[in-house]
């Protein structure tokens, strides 16, 4: 995917679905951007547990994790504490650096849909004029599969 045999500024939409799960996604990316016209969207469907990590990983917890009932459990959304704080029950550093990343390659973040708890649906927009960094890089987390 980092060398497709397609011309340059010749497609519209490019969709990565469950697709960036290698080391190079930065390359990915660049190559997305190369055969992206001008204001083209890139749309990523991925795992959610390879761009963050829950209250309940083994790494560092968030003091403000309170417990959610089943139905804020099944709804994914962030609930509020007692003090009007937001709870957030996902680390989402490695996802925020991910947009980063993808501002130095390009893109434009539109829109991230966290509404399932398994999956994100991303959607950028290339940058018209703005050449992607040669030294960006991402890696994600390895895809965890649990039975569920």
């Amino acid at each position: 995917m980092a060398n497709v045999p397609l011309g340059d500024k010749s497609v519209d939409v490019g969709v990565f679905c469950l697709a960036l799960m290698g080391t190079n996604i930065a390359e990915f990316i660049r190559e997305a951007h190369r055969i992206l016209r001008d204001n083209g969207v890139i749309k990523i469907a991925e795992v959610r547990s390879r761009f963050e990590k829950s209250a309940s990983d083994n790494e560092s917890k968030s003091p403000t994790v309170t417990k959610r009932s089943k139905t804020q459990q099944k709804s994914g959304k962030n609930i509020l504490d007692t003090t009007g704080e937001v709870n957030h029950t996902r680390d989402t550093k490695l996802l925020d650096h991910f947009i980063t990343v993808m501002m130095q390659l390009g893109f434009k973040k539109i829109t991230i849909d966290q509404s399932n708890k398994m999956f994100f649906m991303m959607e950028f927009r290339k940058i018209q004029g703005k050449k992607p960094s040669k030294t960006a890089t991402f890696t994600a987390k390895p895809c965890i599969y649990k039975r569920r």
